[in-house]
C-alpha cells in the first residue's frame, strides 16, 4: 500500500484512456481534424476523494472544474455534474476488477491521514 497503489492507480487509468482514445485520435489526424483529437491533459492532476463513514466505498472525482460521486462496488455515479463521456469513462475504469482492488487498497491509507489523493497519469509525458 501507499506510493506503489498512487502509482498503479497513475498507470492504470493512463493505459485506459489512451486506448480509450487511440481509435479516435487516429481516425481524426488521418481525416486532418486536428482539432477533434482528444486532449488528455484535462485528465492531469486528476482528484480522488474517499468517503469514511460508510460500508460501501465512495468515492469523488474531480476533473478540471467538474466533480461527481461515484459508487465504486457498482461501478456507477450516484451524483454530481461532470461531463457524459468523462463519467462513461471513470465508471468504465472503476468497473474493472484490479481498479476496484485498487481503490479500495488506496481508501486504506489512513495512517497517512489522506482523504484526497491526486492522480497524475499524464504529468511525465
Amino acid at each position: 500500500m501507499g506510493r506503489a497503489d498512487i502509482i498503479k492507480a497513475e498507470e492504470s487509468l493512463k493505459d485506459f484512456l489512451l486506448n480509450e482514445y487511440r481509435v479516435e485520435n487516429e481516425r481524426a489526424r488521418m481525416l486532418g481534424k486536428l482539432n477533434d483529437i482528444v486532449d488528455t491533459s484535462k485528465y492531469r492532476r486528476l482528484t480522488i476523494a474517499f468517503n469514511d463513514e460508510s460500508e460501501t466505498l465512495y468515492i469523488l472525482i474531480q476533473i478540471a472544474s467538474y466533480s461527481a460521486v461515484f459508487d465504486v462496488n457498482e461501478s456507477k455515479k450516484i451524483e454530481g455534474g461532470m461531463p457524459i463521456e468523462d463519467t462513461r469513462l471513470i465508471e468504465n475504469w472503476i468497473a474493472m476488477k484490479n481498479n476496484k482492488e485498487i481503490l479500495k487498497n488506496l481508501s486504506k491509507r489512513r495512517n497517512y491521514n489522506e482523504k484526497y489523493i491526486e492522480l497524475r497519469p499524464f504529468d511525465n509525458n
